[in-house]
């Protein structure tokens, strides 16, 4: 005889957060492609922001622990710790993101690995350029 009751364990019950951690099956390569440039654009669009909202905090704290009079100690502690902490916040959203999609939505969390790849090959071209101009203008400086 039948109860009708469930147990928790059994896979067929439907729960409300099974869908939280549930990974998502892709039909098409059009649904795979649209999920990873929602994964760049989301990388490039969460860290542009993340970089905007601590800059905007740390010169608002910046404001207050610098005074012309010179630094004010309280505020000049609290400015040194926040500032340590708002460098750290975009890290640990990024990791933790990441690794939620990879269970979750792949293609998504390949990807913001992409926009990652794409970030950090610009910030090396960016970081070669930089240094050959460095050379070249010490070298015609005449030091």
């Amino acid at each position: 005889m039948d109860t009708g009751n469930k147990s928790p364990f059994d896979s067929n019950s439907n729960r409300q957060g099974s869908n939280l951690f549930k990974q998502k099956t892709y039909e098409t390569s059009a649904e795979k492609k649209k999920d990873f440039w929602r994964g760049f654009g989301l990388w490039w669009g969460l860290n542009i922001l993340l970089a905007l909202c601590s800059w905007g905090l740390t010169a608002l704290v910046y404001s207050f622990a610098i005074t012309p009079d010179g630094p004010v100690t309280p505020y000049y502690d609290i400015y040194s710790n926040l500032s340590c902490i708002l460098g750290t916040i975009p890290l640990v959203i990024n990791i933790g993101l990441m690794i939620y999609l990879a269970f979750t939505r792949s293609q998504m969390a390949l990807g913001m690995l992409a926009a990652f790849g794409v970030a950090l090959f610009i910030t090396i071209c960016l970081g070669v350029i930089f240094t050959v101009w460095c050379f070249y203008a010490l070298g015609n400086s005449g030091l």
